[in-house]
């Protein structure tokens, strides 16, 4: 792992960014909407969890410095991700800064009220549920309905989900130093999907409600029907990982790397990293 710190303009990038799919480019600006603050908790989180993993050996000491990297991938995320969606207000998502408050504040209160074992079994409980979708990004199954779109936003979710897999074993590895309770592990997985959707979804619906503004009934229609498919298409793979995720044994080191997986990070390093590759301060 390593952290990189990309380079994206937004200034010109729509919000319907995927013109095949502008219902599936406002699930994922709803997901955006989320990430910084779900980014800045998983950060805090696991610098707690850094702190209570005493350097006793090689395989601590090899958490401890990947939850150090980890942190840094996030950092960038966080800040990559605000910046796009300083970009959604601007074009008219109004209420975009009161729907992230109520986000920070479910993050904040379980900061306040939840022990740490539970709470890093939250974040391994979200880190678990990308690897399923990161394939999608790199396989080449995306690029039909990728054709026309924005290349600035597109190259960011590429980017993001490119570290998601690359870090997938952190959360875990330090979820099981501290504790390592099969019964706490799928209650925090379950928790935090319960929450984020929530979350999302709200986000989501209020996106729809603004562009949907400005169409006549027969395009409302269709909105509705693209932005049910949207959704069965984004989950499918999440829905499909979980019958790994949930069993005893999981260890998300045994997901192989996805196809084309090592090309796309070939292809961010060389062509859309910045220069001064300073991380942003972790918040």
């Amino acid at each position: 792992m390593r952290m990189r710190l990309p380079s994206f303009d937004f200034s010109q990038a729509p919000a319907r960014w995927i013109p095949r799919a502008p219902e599936m480019a406002q699930l994922l600006n709803a997901h955006s909407i989320v990430i910084p603050h779900l980014e800045r908790f998983l950060n805090r989180v696991m610098a707690r969890a850094r702190a209570e993993i005493k350097d006793t050996g090689p395989k601590n000491r090899q958490v401890r410095e990947d939850i150090s990297v980890f942190i840094k991938q996030e950092s960038c995320h966080h800040t990559i991700h605000a910046a796009f969606n300083e970009m959604m207000v601007r074009q008219g998502y109004d209420r975009l800064p009161q729907l992230e408050q109520e986000v920070a504040a479910h993050y904040d209160r379980l900061l306040r009220t939840k022990p740490l074992p539970f709470l890093v079994a939250y974040c391994e409980g979200f880190e678990s549920m990308l690897p399923p979708i990161a394939a999608g990004w790199f396989d080449g199954s995306m690029d039909r309905m990728m054709k026309g779109a924005d290349t600035q936003v597109h190259m960011m979710w590429r980017w993001h989900m490119m570290e998601e897999f690359e870090h997938r074993t952190v959360c875990h590895d330090a979820f099981h130093v501290l504790h390592g309770g099969f019964a706490l592990r799928l209650y925090g997985y379950v928790y935090q999907a319960a929450a984020l959707e929530q979350m999302v979804f709200k986000v989501y619906r209020y996106l729809l409600s603004v562009d949907r503004k400005t169409m006549n009934p027969e395009e409302t229609a269709l909105s509705k029907k693209n932005a049910r498919r949207s959704v069965l298409g984004f989950f499918a793979p999440v829905a499909k990982g979980m019958k790994s995720v949930l069993r005893r044994g999981y260890n998300p080191a045994d997901i192989p790397e996805p196809k084309g997986w090592a090309e796309m990070r070939d292809y961010i390093e060389s062509d859309w990293l910045k220069r001064d590759q300073t991380a942003p301060a972790p918040v």
